[in-house]
């Protein structure tokens, strides 16, 4: 996996790491309203999918951080790159998804997927 990607990839990670303790912890701040979309009296109604996208936020983000390690420090850097290339495929559906279920989080569905899709362009483009 080319370098370029890599440093993508692991934007994309902390991102998804970053966004997922924000769901989890901060999901009914309304400092965090354009983002999540909650209003205070639907705060209790949207804890437990604000927590689960949250950890699956976070779990996608920790597997792309395992791709990398394996990319540069394993015997089958081939692997990690397949770990990495699934995560950020899974991102750039995801992030259209958002878009599709909620058109308000344009955005939000961008930043979503404009990274995890370069990783796939660049390494696709440069492999």
């Amino acid at each position: 996996m080319n370098v370029l990607s890599q440093i993508l990839a692991g934007s994309t990670s902390l991102a998804l790491i970053s966004v997922g303790i924000l769901e989890i912890f901060f999901h009914g701040d309304q400092r965090f309203h354009r983002i999540f979309l909650i209003r205070p009296e639907d705060v209790r109604a949207v804890r437990m999918w604000a927590m689960n996208v949250g950890a699956y936020n976070i779990t996608f983000g920790l597997g792309i951080a395992v791709g990398l390690w394996l990319v540069n420090f394993s015997s089958s850097p081939a692997s990690g790159s397949a770990i990495i290339i699934f995560c950020c495929s899974c991102h750039v559906f995801l992030g259209f998804w958002l878009w599709v279920t909620e058109k308000r989080l344009l955005v939000s569905a961008i930043g979503q997927s404009l990274f995890p899709a370069l990783v796939i362009v660049f390494y696709v483009l440069l492999h």
